[in-house]
């Protein structure tokens, strides 16, 4: 009979601490492998799941447990699983992993576990243009990304890494680790040769436009009707308050001497001067972190300082920006 060992953690996730009740179990594993995933990535690991299953690994995957765990309390029995029962944590982190509750929650239980057995049980494969914090991921821990690798292909690397780990202890020499030993080692951080300037502007401006548009029905179940229109220029968000406007933006690329970068404005009247806007916002790479960021001139946009100069990622722009229209919305 396993000892159940109940631990209460704290730990930093882009905000405050939460507290959560973590159990954790002196069993075997019993999974190879076990992924972790928001829904929107199901498709493509579940492909993956499927041809890991094929090639004989034991995976746990959470649609497979619709009856075993029927009745039962799921984060307890997943934060198990993730904290004893599994050789290997797979995450597959994108940006909506990183802001959703349950992911956030099998990712922190796995955490736990990666401190007792040390680097290499989190296997993380990053979907997509998700910038990830270094609290979450070390930048100098290596991660595989999903558009480099077809499911059936993954699952190839995952079972090479399961036999390496099963064996007598030595690690096969294929290229998929040596390349993967050199990704461990410290590297010089540059800006990457393929970074463009403009193409990370419109990456951000359907970000922005894609976190408003997802934001908008909330808006209006409680009375606040939301419009976001996207042109090739710009972002337009329009928020009303019985029948007047209680919020209005405009995100325009800029031009002339301002091309190169976001312009913030109030509704419709950005023309080209400085007169016309609240704030500018210039994209860059920071080599240090690994990720596209934004740089932000005059925060008056997000608060009432005034003059000053942040830097962001998109998502946490977005939600330095969201904080901010709720404060505003909440004075309507």
């Amino acid at each position: 009979m396993s000892l159940t060992r109940c631990w209460s953690v704290s730990r930093m996730w882009h905000g405050p601490a939460r507290s959560y009740h973590v159990v954790m179990s002196d069993d075997q594993p019993i999974y190879d492998i076990a992924v972790s995933f928001a829904g929107e990535q199901r498709d493509y690991v579940e492909r993956t799941v499927e041809a890991a299953k094929a090639l004989g690994l034991k995976v746990f995957y959470d649609r497979d447990m619709t009856v075993e765990w029927w009745g039962k309390n799921i984060l307890v029995e997943q934060r198990r699983v993730y904290g004893s029962l599994t050789r290997y944590f797979v995450p597959f982190i994108s940006t909506e992993y990183v802001v959703k509750p349950y992911p956030r929650d099998e990712f922190d239980a796995a955490m736990l576990t990666a401190v007792k057995r040390g680097d290499g049980y989190i296997l993380p494969v990053l979907v997509g243009d998700v910038a990830v914090a270094p609290e979450l991921l070390h930048p100098h821990v290596a991660y595989l990304r999903s558009d480099d690798y077809t499911p059936e292909q993954l699952a190839g690397l995952l079972k090479a890494k399961v036999e390496g780990a099963v064996g007598a202890g030595q690690e096969p020499r294929e290229v998929t680790s040596v390349v993967q030993a050199a990704l461990e080692l410290p590297m010089p951080k540059v800006v990457p040769r393929g970074f463009s300037k403009f193409a990370e502007l419109d990456a951000i401006c359907a970000h922005l436009a894609e976190r408003f548009a997802d934001a908008a029905p909330q808006l209006d179940a409680i009375g606040f009707p939301c419009l976001v229109r996207t042109t090739a220029d710009r972002v337009t968000i329009r928020i009303e308050r019985e029948e007047r406007i209680a919020y209005s933006l405009d995100i325009v690329r800029g031009t002339g001497s301002y091309d190169g970068r976001l312009v913030f404005s109030p509704a419709g009247t950005w023309s080209g001067s400085s007169g016309s806007m609240i704030a500018t916002a210039e994209p860059f790479f920071d080599a240090r972190a690994g990720v596209p960021k934004l740089k932000l001139m005059d925060l008056s946009l997000l608060s009432t300082f005034g003059a000053g100069q942040e830097v962001f990622t998109k998502e946490e722009f977005f939600h330095r920006l969201w904080a901010r229209i709720v404060e505003q919305l909440e004075r309507a």
